[in-house]
This record gives C-alpha cells, sequence and structure tokens, in this order.
C-alpha cells in the first residue's frame, strides 16, 4: 500500500494520504489508531481486497464507515452514486464528513446501526473507535441508544451488487437475517477476539448456503466472497 504522510506538526501529522485518498485523523482518536494509520496499518487488508475486486458497474453497500477511507476510494473510483454507506457511530459523522470534504467526494452516508428491523438499540462505543459494537465486548465501552434501519428493507432499495462488511463481531447475527439479495461479491472481516470458534462457523457456513465462496483472503480476518 502507498501511503504518504502531509506534516502538519514534526512527529503527530494530523492528515495522512492512502492509495490518494486523504484522512484527517479526529482529535478523539486512540494512540493504537494513530499507530496503525501512521503505519500504514489502517483497513489495510480491506483496501487490497476492494482494489482488486471492485469493478466500474458495482455498487458498493458499506457496513461500518469508520473514518471513510474505503467509501471515499469506492466513490473516487466509481462515483457517488453507486456508494452507500452506514455508521453507527455518531461520533464518527463529523469526522467522516471531513474526509469526504478533503477528497471531494459524497457517498451516500446513514449514520445508523443497520439490523433486523427498524428502531433503536444499543451500541456500545469502545476507547478504539474501531471496537465499537453490539456487544459490550471493547475497551472502555459505553452504551449509547442509536437508530436502527432495516437490512433487508435497505438491500432491497439500494440493490447492491458488492457488500463490504465490518461490523466487529455483529457479522454472527447479521448472517441470521440476512436477504442478500442481488449481492454478487462480498467483502467481510470475521472478528475473532469478538466471536467464538462456533459462531465462526456457522457465520461462514450461512455464507456457503447462501451461496457464497470464497475467493481470496486478505488475512485471516479479511476474507472475500463471490457467488
Amino acid at each position: 500500500m502507498k501511503i504518504k504522510t502531509l506534516f502538519n506538526k514534526i512527529t503527530q501529522p494530523e492528515m495522512v494520504e492512502i492509495e490518494g485518498i486523504k484522512v484527517k485523523i479526529p482529535s478523539f482518536t486512540s494512540d493504537v489508531i494513530r499507530k496503525a494509520i501512521y503505519g500504514g496499518f489502517y483497513e489495510a487488508d480491506e483496501l487490497k481486497l476492494v482494489k482488486n475486486r471492485l469493478g466500474s458497474d458495482d455498487v458498493v453497500m458499506e457496513i461500518g464507515t469508520g473514518l471513510g477511507l474505503l467509501s471515499a476510494y469506492c466513490a473516487k473510483k466509481i462515483g457517488n452514486d453507486r456508494v452507500f454507506t452506514f455508521e453507527a457511530n455518531p461520533a464518527l459523522k463529523s469526522a467522516i464528513k471531513d474526509n469526504y470534504d478533503l477528497n471531494q467526494v459524497e457517498p451516500n452516508l446513514e449514520i445508523c446501526l443497520v439490523g433486523d428491523r427498524t428502531g433503536v438499540a444499543d451500541f456500545y462505543v469502545g476507547k478504539n473507535f474501531w471496537s465499537s459494537s453490539i456487544y459490550d465486548k471493547a475497551e472502555g465501552a459505553k452504551s449509547i441508544q442509536v437508530p436502527v434501519t432495516n437490512f433487508n428493507e435497505k438491500v432491497r432499495e439500494i440493490d447492491p451488487t458488492f457488500l463490504l462488511l465490518d461490523m466487529e463481531g455483529g457479522e454472527y447475527e447479521f448472517v441470521k437475517y440476512a436477504d442478500f439479495h442481488n449481492i454478487k461479491k462480498l467483502m467481510i472481516e470475521i472478528h475473532n477476539w469478538i466471536l467464538t470458534p462456533e459462531q465462526i462457523k456457522f457465520v461462514k457456513r450461512r455464507l456457503s448456503e447462501s451461496g457464497f465462496y470464497l475467493v481470496e483472503a486478505a488475512s485471516s480476518e479479511e476474507l472475500y466472497f463471490e457467488r
């Protein structure tokens, strides 16, 4: 991965550039995440898979926006109107918007949890924002209530071909109710630190039952499937 640091401070730059995408690092970012960003590890495996598999005719649906790196990259490649992204943590909204502005993109962003029904739900925001989850397992997690949108309704409304799934363990519940509709490509992060081996087997079995087969693994957690 190509990464270029744009220095505003000698030791702790507030912005980096990853594969042509500028990423501004918000002030609340933990040291763990800062090290990953400065070291070029932040979403590196995910971006590798997206680069390898994204087609100009794809419609992308992303669950777990983070700082907006992947959705900004996709929007640059295939256009704003073909990228739809969902982030449950409301604290990340301004950071995501800042990064979209920096890169002159405007993917379709919704700040909400994706679930099996519309409503509200508890969400646990961790000290390291990338570990925030529907499960209370993250360091320093605080419970908040967030709006929930119905995945099966959204997938039929958006009609995506490529699903990017990073739900911090929520993938286990997700595969129980998900209607994959016309999705042909799936990149999923399997969270070994949250899910048990039995739950991970269940996720993979449900994907297989839905017609997906493993095409590429960027790591033991970052997997790309097609059907």
